[in-house]
């Protein structure tokens, strides 16, 4: 098999705009932000990137992060007043006019921020996952729908080239992948409701659903998992009340079976994946997605190999597309719709009663 080689450009093709529509991507794009922690940090930094883009407002009820950040924006626009703070995401929504909102908030927060951006920005970007459970997630879908919002989710790895090409790859006739394997096995994360399963889901809802979203895309759906978790191991993390580690089994509709790991350890590992991988392999070639940044290596069975480095700023590649995407009122530039990813969330939490219950899930 013959691999076409790639040119690593810091621009992902798909951003390359067309013929006629410099005007459009180049309009002021008037952005509020709701949530204050790291990805909030990250958004913020790949939003001062983008000359089109405005950050106006920053909800959170960490009002001291909040002007942290608003001070960032006004120091690196120069401008003698940065966005406007809020305590309240409610009073921002109702003071502000606003192009796009960035919801970028824990789990147990979703729900009622969703309906009320639905009523208040034509374009909304919904941090992963979506909820901590599959109801809060489907009001907000019928709320994003009924209003006519372009509604999207962060899952930043389908803007990355590397996860485009496995798609592209395993779309080609006769190599549809037959196994999927996953692992995400990485030092355990500070912020205390991340700790609390109630809260967060655990770590197979909040952090490897990175994995299940880019399997999903990569591969096809998901109908049926089968789970273990480990308890016990970890006593001596303050406040930790979810699972060490978790095991699950899944059958995609091809009838593909993949097999995904998820567990909190001191480092990293001695690999140098940062303990992240996923693996795709058909009966032709063989394809991995390495580390936080999904570095790409895949080989084919004749020898032939291709491999494409991380972007830069993955945040600022989506950031740019998802704004795009807004600007020209043309959705489907977006791989990550808010509908596709209730289904990433709906297997996920599948996992989480297969666990429970010691029993299969299947999938509608």
């Amino acid at each position: 098999m013959y691999f076409r080689s790639m040119a690593l450009s810091m621009t992902a093709p798909s951003l390359q705009r067309p013929a006629g529509r410099a005007r459009l991507i180049l309009m002021v794009q008037t952005i509020g932000i709701i949530g204050t922690g790291w990805v909030a940090g990250k958004h913020v930094d790949a939003l001062l990137k983008i000359p089109h883009a405005r950050i106006a407002a920053i909800a959170g009820r960490n009002t001291a992060r909040a002007e942290e950040l608003a001070g960032k924006v006004a120091a690196a626009r120069a401008a003698a007043a940065g966005p406007r703070v809020y305590a309240d995401w409610a009073e921002m929504l109702a003071k502000e006019v606003l192009d796009a909102v960035f919801v970028l908030l824990p789990p147990q927060l979703h729900g009622e921020v969703e309906a009320a951006c639905a009523r208040c920005a034509p374009a909304v970007l919904v941090e992963k996952p979506l909820a901590r459970d599959l109801g809060t997630a489907e009001r907000a879908l019928a709320a994003f729908e009924a209003a006519g919002t372009f509604a999207a989710a962060a899952y930043m790895n389908r803007c990355r080239r590397s996860v485009a090409r496995a798609r592209e790859l395993f779309s080609a006739p006769g190599n549809a992948p037959v196994l999927v394997e996953g692992r995400w096995v990485t030092p355990l994360p500070p912020p205390a409701w991340w700790r609390d399963k109630s809260l967060s889901g655990g770590q197979f809802v909040e952090q490897c659903t990175h994995l299940v979203d880019i399997a999903r895309y990569v591969a096809g759906e998901i109908v049926e998992v089968s789970a273990y978790a480990a308890k016990g191991f970890i006593d001596d993390a303050p406040g930790f009340a979810t699972d060490d580690a978790m095991v699950v089994s899944a059958r995609f509709a091809s009838g593909a079976l993949g097999q995904f790991s998820t567990g909190c350890f001191p480092r990293p590992g001695p690999s140098d994946d940062e303990g992240i991988g996923l693996e795709f392999g058909s009966r032709v070639m063989r394809c991995r997605l390495s580390g936080w940044g999904m570095s790409l290596f895949a080989e084919s069975a004749t020898g032939d190999a291709e491999a494409i480095e991380s972007e830069g700023d993955i945040f600022e590649v989506e950031d740019r597309l998802f704004l795009r995407a807004a600007a020209e009122n043309r959705p489907e530039l977006f791989p990550s719709s808010y509908a596709d990813a209730l289904r990433t969330l709906r297997v996920t939490l599948a996992a989480n009663e297969s666990a429970a219950s010691g029993a299969a899930v299947r999938l509608g």
